[in-house]
């Protein structure tokens, strides 16, 4: 591929739909607008038909600007409508290769490909949204072979799946192949991957049963009602407002449970067209993870460039023992997912250290910790009841029928004080750091001595004087960095955890 080359055509109506994703809803909120102001000296409907056209243009003019080509291993693109930015990517400078496949891709047999590099933020550095498989896997071999040479990925997968029987193991349904002990010749060894874990069917429906996404629903639409709010006739809104204060205290919860069981439904689909055909291959130094019935994604990310590894059970899994695992890397999260990578969606907790044995056996290890103090607790149910005290003596002043849910948020806020409490631990233990805290969700932090970024011990005033102190933990990952954080941690135990991280010997046995 020593020739410049352009993107497929149909590129024109990627880019043409995704200029038009970011203005659907002004267009509808002002054509609602002008629509209910009769006549007026503006016509909206003409300025965004003027606008719409202009966006298809830019888009073809993109398309006709940007050019790419693959030579002596490096990725080099041109772009630009009035202004030519060039760009060169090295193959030492790559986090991570995301090849997906949206449904408008999929029907023309294309994918799209965005390239991470060193510094880029999270952002990928070179995106081409619609070439055609052969080319993707051509660069993201290529790119990766400075480090190893690999065959693509759809050809491993494609020998080894028709070749070999998938058997549950232990993990309770989830499939899972280490091949890394047979004796392979030279070529099929090339093809075939090390290990292999699958999501079953089985263990998806739980985890579309039991995610988290509820609360990201209901917080999307509370965020469109704030922007239909502003279009909505004042006495409209006051009306329906008036109509709910009057209705009692049943009708309103009947409506939350209502509000709360659609979101639930669509959390639901959302999970399982996101987490359909989940798949991780372990091909050397490379994790190469495959998801999605509807938009499909491949993401390869080398195991040198994780940072950390985290586990997650929010309060629907952990009773049963389930948890999810996330990376952190420098390259290859997304914004959905606040820069991390979901490494494994679902699987028992008891499973986890097995897997992670043949995917990541640096992280494997059982973390070791040391739980806050007895003397913390009060400040984990001050924090927590402050604000429901205060709003529940609010409403017991101006809305006394309505004082009821605040006792009981009081009452669940004290619960989840108690049980952050009761989580809240930080260890170390042969090269190390381990830590675990909770919001919600229980999680769990593990990452090693080299890939720490930093390492810091705050003491507010009022955590002086109980002798506690506050850990933060700092990893790279997609989007420069992540922290975490335990509160109220013994202040000597937090100053033996910052002469573990500035002992360099520790350094040398995370390695």
């Amino acid at each position: 591929m020593s020739e410049f080359k352009r993107l497929h055509p149909a590129s024109i109506i990627l880019m043409f739909l995704q200029g038009l994703k970011g203005i659907i809803l002004p267009v509808i909120i002002t054509l609602f607008f002008s629509s209910s102001q009769g006549e007026s000296f503006i016509r909206f409907e003409y300025i965004w038909l003027v606008f719409i056209v202009i966006l298809f243009i830019s888009s073809i003019l993109s398309y006709i600007s940007f050019k790419y080509k693959l030579e002596d291993g490096e990725l080099f693109v041109q772009k630009g409508i009035f202004i030519k930015k060039k760009r060169y990517i090295q193959q030492k400078r790559v986090q991570s290769i995301d090849i997906t496949a949206g449904l408008l891709q999929r029907i023309f047999g294309l994918v799209k490909v965005n390239v991470e590099t060193a510094g880029s933020g999270g952002e990928p550095e070179v995106q081409l949204n619609a070439i055609k498989k052969q080319e993707a896997s051509l660069i993201s071999e290529a790119l990766k072979a400075g480090k190893q040479n690999l065959k693509p990925f759809d050809a491993g997968i494609a020998d080894h799946d028709s070749n070999d029987r998938h058997e549950p193991d232990a993990l309770n349904g989830s499939e899972f192949n280490p091949d890394s002990n047979e004796r392979l010749d030279e070529s099929s060894q090339e093809l075939k991957p090390s290990v292999k874990w699958n999501l079953s069917t089985q263990h998806l429906l739980i985890a579309a049963l039991t995610s988290s996404g509820i609360g990201l629903t209901i917080s999307a639409v509370g965020a469109l009602f704030s922007q239909v709010e502003q279009v909505i006739p004042s006495t409209l809104y006051e009306r329906t407002f008036g109509f709910l204060v009057g209705s009692g205290i049943w009708f309103i919860t009947a409506i939350i449970f209502f509000i709360v069981f659609i979101s639930w439904i669509i959390s639901f689909i959302n999970t399982v067209l996101k987490y359909g055909n989940f798949s991780v291959v372990k091909q050397n130094d490379d994790l190469i993870i495959k998801r999605g019935l509807i938009e499909t994604r491949q993401l390869t990310i080398n195991t040198d460039r994780v940072t950390a590894v985290r586990y997650v059970a929010n309060i629907f899994r952990q009773p049963f023992g389930y948890t999810a695992v996330y990376v952190e890397s420098a390259g290859g999260g997304t914004g959905e997912e606040q820069g991390s990578t979901v490494l494994l969606p679902l699987l028992k907790k008891k499973d986890a250290h097995k897997v992670l044995e043949e995917l990541l056996p640096e992280y494997a290890a059982e973390p070791v910790f040391k739980r806050v103090p007895q003397r913390a607790l009060i400040r984990y149910l001050v924090q927590n009841t402050f604000i429901p005290i205060a709003a529940t003596a609010a409403l017991f002043y101006f809305y006394p029928e309505f004082a009821y849910y605040g006792l009981i948020a009081v009452a669940l806020m004290s619960v989840i004080g108690y049980a952050q409490y009761r989580d809240a631990a930080a260890g170390s233990l042969c090269g190390q750091l381990y830590v675990r805290y909770r919001k919600l969700s229980q999680v769990i932090v593990i990452s090693k001595h080299r890939k720490i970024q930093s390492l810091e011990r705050h003491v507010s005033l009022l955590q002086g004087r109980r002798d506690l102190a506050t850990i933060k933990l700092a990893v790279q990952s997609s989007f420069s960095w992540k922290l975490f954080r335990v509160e109220h941690v013994d202040v000597n135990d937090a100053d033996q955890l910052l002469y573990w991280y500035s002992n360099k010997n520790q350094r040398g046995r995370s390695d």
